[in-house]
């Protein structure tokens, strides 16, 4: 005679519950696995950042002035930060730049440049950078396609004579002199480096960024993104 004892409705609930919860457990853990590889990535562009020297790519931050990302708010003359670097440096790239200083100040030479520029742009030649004319100024970016480097190269001397590292921000060209800054746009984000290394050589390819650099750009494979070049004087 079988003497086992039929499982109530509350203990066959129970069982149905742990076996879900064992189930779901899987899922869970890979979404974990997802949270914290998205937490390391923004971890590691944070210190790429920190390292650097700022927002931006590289750009210091004067005492008193803001850090913020160019396109964060509206710019004018007497402003002062590495948004407004970004900005200069955007101007200098382009003959109404020429008397541009690539600071982080909003001064009379930008002024008149951004006059100019926005007189050229057929829009308001009021001086303020809003974003009618952020919008033209990245129009007026060259598109080029970018690669990306790193994995396999940590440790080793770039063409330039850096040592390249994980949190390395810069970009190689085959022929603009090291040194060189280089502003880029790609997937709403702005940042800038100095050309590091030589490459991409590879046909079509103009750029190829450091990992860093990448990540702050949110570059994960080939595309095309904006790019401004500023020689270094001299």
């Amino acid at each position: 005679m079988d003497e086992r004892v039929a499982p109530t409705r509350a203990e066959r609930h129970r069982g149905r519950r742990r076996t879900a919860s064992t189930e779901r457990r899987p899922d869970r853990v890979a979404m974990w696995a997802v949270f914290l590889g998205l937490f390391a990535m923004v971890a590691a562009a944070a210190s790429a950042q920190a390292s650097s020297g700022g927002v931006g790519g590289g750009l210091p931050v004067a005492p008193g002035c803001s850090g913020l990302e160019f396109g964060t708010r509206a710019l004018k003359l007497g402003d002062c930060g590495t948004d407004v670097q970004t900005l200069n440096l955007l101007l200098k790239s382009k003959p109404v730049g020429t008397g541009v200083i690539p600071d982080g100040q909003f001064a009379d030479t930008t002024d008149q440049a951004v006059k100019a520029f926005q007189a050229e742009a057929g829009i308001g030649s009021s001086g303020v950078v809003d974003s009618t004319t952020r919008k033209a100024l990245k129009k007026s970016m060259n598109k080029q396609v970018a690669s990306w480097y790193g994995p396999g190269f940590y440790g080793n001397e770039t063409a330039c004579g850096e040592v390249l590292t994980k949190e390395t921000v810069g970009v190689a060209h085959r022929s603009l002199p090291c040194g060189t800054k280089v502003t880029f746009f790609a997937h709403g984000n702005w940042a800038t480096a100095q050309v590091i290394d030589r490459g991409p050589y590879v046909k079509g390819r103009t750029w190829d960024l450091t990992g860093a650099l990448a990540q702050q750009l949110g570059v994960v494979a080939t595309e095309r993104v904006r790019a401004a070049a500023v020689a270094p004087a001299g």
